[in-house]
């Protein structure tokens, strides 16, 4: 006889000690759970079916440990969050079962009140979606694990849950992601949420800049170190020692410089370009990637040490295409950032509008939208938009997009990476400089280089 949903179980308890077992079925009742339980890692794959919302996992049990059960939970049933307990209180443990895919970890003895709080959120998360809404410039999407960033997707809301816990751990994260899939604006998040919240978070672009002035960049350089370096000025490393350091498009890193980043992530010591004197640095390192580093490092492009040090925690980042029920928060929210800007109204979508962006695959990910929506509202004079106003955009992405990206150039290029960095800080001069890495009197110079003064 098969049970009824309200029969079946929803709440899988693995720990070995009867005792904590007992107090965790007595809890999980009292707070509406259905608990099973199960005494070894093993048992608990076996007593794994579909009626399961949650897992709370022991690190300690008698045959296969909590971390390799873990792993083989996620291969089952890759959406189900876990919570893992474990009584080492250390870094190497919370990140270990953070890579494993845990959603949170309580170090024993722990408050049953936290445990179920978490619970709580969860069940919340996966079961209540909210409508959209947009406050300032950040787009609320959905249940928030208390950062800025919220969505109405389930693996994204698991995504949201690991970045807050891994911002609080202060080691070396890997973002990684398609294009335009918002790399640079989960770091920033996890730098907000991070205990260096109030410290500089300074980006770097890896293929923005030729290889030695890249290196100065991030280094620094000596007076008289190499043609032009007429003073002594302090690299990213040192001026971020106290924040975090954002290494974008880490794949693209010069071979050259890959062993000098290495040594800065083991040793946290570092020389300026043409200095003699051991530096050291205290920034906190998050990289990002659209690239495919393991086929890097296969091909010997990318030092397979490095790329460990560097993946401490990854955090991949899923494309537009695979959240989709995303779009429409996504979409309110940039149109009422392009509103905020030009002093509109705004704007919504017609129902076809809203059924042509679902449709569509979304090669370029959250930036292409962001230029779909600025260009069909620039050429509008209605505040509905419609199907007609988006479909050539798509379309004309659709059919050429990498050609149109062969005959741009260095110029072209330039100026939209600039014009991109001076739109998205409101025409702020010194806001563009810290964003672009450069001076505010190069903002100035490329101003008039462009014709934009």
């Amino acid at each position: 006889m098969s049970l009824s949903r309200e029969d079946q179980a929803n709440l899988l308890i693995v720990d070995d000690d009867e005792t904590i077992q007992r107090l965790l079925v007595i809890a999980a009742k009292d707070h509406g759970w259905r608990p099973r339980t199960a005494g070894s890692g093993m048992a608990a794959l076996e007593a794994l079916d579909d009626g399961i919302e949650a897992v709370v996992l022991d690190h300690g049990l008698p045959d296969i440990d909590g971390l390799q059960t873990l792993e083989r939970l996620r291969q089952a049933r890759p959406d189900l969050p876990v919570i893992m307990l474990t009584g080492l209180n250390d870094a190497e443990t919370a990140v270990r079962a953070l890579r494993a895919g845990a959603g949170d970890y309580l170090t024993k003895p722990f408050e049953l009140k936290r445990l179920f709080d978490l619970l709580r959120q969860i069940r919340q998360d996966r079961r209540e979606p909210v409508v959209a809404t947009v406050a300032g410039n950040v787009p609320k999407l959905g249940p928030s694990t208390g950062g800025g960033l919220r969505s109405a997707n389930t693996r994204v809301r698991e995504l949201l849950r690991r970045m807050e816990k891994a911002a609080s751990l202060d080691t070396t994260i890997l973002l990684t992601g398609e294009s335009g899939t918002g790399k640079t604006y989960f770091a920033r998040e996890i730098h907000r949420l991070s205990p260096r919240a109030a410290e500089d978070f300074i980006p770097v672009s890896c293929p923005a800049l030729p290889r030695e002035l890249l290196e100065s960049e991030l280094f620094g350089h000596e007076k008289g170190s190499f043609t032009g370096a007429t003073a002594t000025r302090a690299g990213r490393f040192e001026q971020a020692s106290k924040g975090t350091l954002f290494l974008d498009e880490i794949g693209d890193l010069p071979a050259e410089l890959q062993p000098k980043l290495l040594t800065v992530l083991q040793d946290r010591e570092f020389f300026r370009v043409g200095g003699n004197k051991i530096l050291r640095t205290n920034a906190r390192v998050i990289a990002a990637t659209n690239v495919d580093l393991h086929a890097k490092v296969a091909d010997g492009s990318f030092r397979e040490d490095l790329y460990y040090r560097l993946n401490i925690i990854e955090l991949p980042i899923p494309p537009l295409r695979e959240r989709k029920d995303d779009l429409p928060g996504l979409t309110a929210a940039i149109l009422g950032r392009i509103a905020g800007r030009r002093g509109s109204a705004g704007w919504t979508l017609s129902p076809n509008a809203s059924e042509a962006l679902a449709a569509y695959d979304w090669p370029g990910n959250i930036r292409q939208l962001e230029n779909v929506l600025e260009r069909a509202t620039a050429f509008t004079e209605r505040s509905e938009l419609s199907e007609k106003d988006l479909v050539t955009l798509l379309e004309a992405r659709r059919d050429g997009p990498s050609a149109a990206a062969k005959v741009r150039t260095l110029h072209e290029l330039e100026r939209e990476t600039f014009l991109e960095a001076y739109r998205r800080t409101g025409g702020n001069k010194a806001r563009t400089a810290r964003e672009l890495g450069v001076s505010e009197r190069t903002v100035y110079n490329l101003l008039e280089r462009h014709g934009l003064k």
